[in-house]
This record gives structure tokens, sequence and C-alpha cells, in this order.
């Protein structure tokens, strides 16, 4: 079964999107938040292939947009914004964007979406990895993220974590109360005692402890 890399993303936000998506679909309207930064990732595209490597601080390189990228070891797959290939022949020659539409912060969820790119990348090209951009478009900013061994450790728990959901139709706790208010699934949970952030987190460990002791 592969996982769609999107996957890991929501998974982080709150692993009831997964659920959601896979165990019980149920309607999704396609909003207008979401058509904005369809339109947005297309114009960003456009400027993109004018533009220099300056703002990665990269000297040269080939950029390829919207690349299929998969790991047969992780049973990941999904797209990516933009691969940068610098053609190095020594230290990181690939480097994995991810263009996100957002206030400016860097949430864990885009991360570890990020850091699964790179783990694909990794397995496609047998070259290392270890750094990657998130460009956030309102501020025309790349943001340099460093790829550590254990983020890669806790996306192949995520991978395991999303399996689980999914084969045993498993129903996760929410991620936490601040998240529900505006989650366009919270119709559909209804969940009249949300669990405190702490709960959410020790179910979290326990699940964790059971898949890997």
């Amino acid at each position: 079964m592969s996982i769609n890399i999107t996957d890991i993303k929501q998974y982080v936000y709150c692993p009831r999107v997964v659920y959601y998506n896979y165990v019980e679909p149920v309607p999704r309207k396609v909003s207008f938040k979401m058509e904005y930064a369809r339109s947005q990732h297309f114009e960003l595209n456009q400027k993109e292939k004018r533009r220099t490597l300056k703002r990665y601080n990269l000297v040269e390189g080939k950029r390829f947009y919207g690349l299929s990228v998969s790991s047969e070891a992780l049973n990941l797959s999904g797209k990516l914004d933009i691969l940068i290939d610098t053609e190095a022949e020594s230290g990181q020659r690939f480097y994995p964007v991810e263009c996100k539409d957002t206030d400016g912060k860097i949430y864990k969820n885009i991360i570890y979406q990020l850091v699964a790119y790179a783990m694909c990348i990794e397995e496609m090209t047998n070259t290392p990895v270890k750094k990657g951009y998130i460009y956030i478009i309102p501020e025309q900013k790349a943001h340099l993220i460093h790829i550590t061994d254990n983020q890669k450790l806790y996306v192949r728990k995520i991978t395991s974590m999303i399996k689980k959901i999914i084969q045993e139709e498993y129903y996760p706790e929410p991620r936490s109360k601040k998240r529900c208010r505006d989650c366009e699934f919270q119709r559909y949970c209804n969940d009249c005692d949300l669990p405190s952030l702490e709960a959410i987190k020790e179910n979290d460990k326990l699940l964790m402890k059971k898949l890997f002791g």
C-alpha cells in the first residue's frame, strides 16, 4: 500500500484527516482557500522559471517542477513542487523545495512533508539529502531546512501509524482542540468532550510503543 506524502503532513496536523480520507471517506468541498493556493502555485512556477537561484544561496542548477517522487522501501509517493539539481559532483546535489501559501510560520507538518520528499529523493538518486527549502509564497522567501536523522525516523513511524489507521480502521484521537475549531471535518467528529493536549500526546506515545516497542 503506497502512502501519499501529503498524508504525512495531514497526519501531523491531525490523524483523523487520514481516517476520513481512507477509512470513512466523507464529502469534501474545494474551498476558496484551496483554489487560491493552486493559483498561487501556478503563478510562482511561472516566475521561478525566470529567476536565478540566489534566493536559495545556490549559484546554478536545473529546476524541475511538479516532479513525481517515490520510495519503494517506505511505500511513499508524491509530487514535489520543485527539485533543484545543482549537478554537483561532491556534497549535496539535489535540493527539494516545497512551496506553501501560509502566514509565514514554518509548521511541523510542512517540515515532515519536506523530510519525506527528501527521503524519496535519497532512495531514487542514491545521494544524501540533508537540506531542503520551504518557500513561503506571500513572503517570497526560501527558508533553509536542515533534515536530521531523527526527523527521518519520525517519518518512518508516521507511515507505520498511517498504515495502522487504514488497515485496522483505527479511529485516532484528534490532535488538539484548537485545530478542531477550524477543521473541515469537525462536523463528522462530533466529540462532545475532546481530550486535553496532554492526553493526546500520551495516546501517541502508547501507540508508538505498541508499534515499535
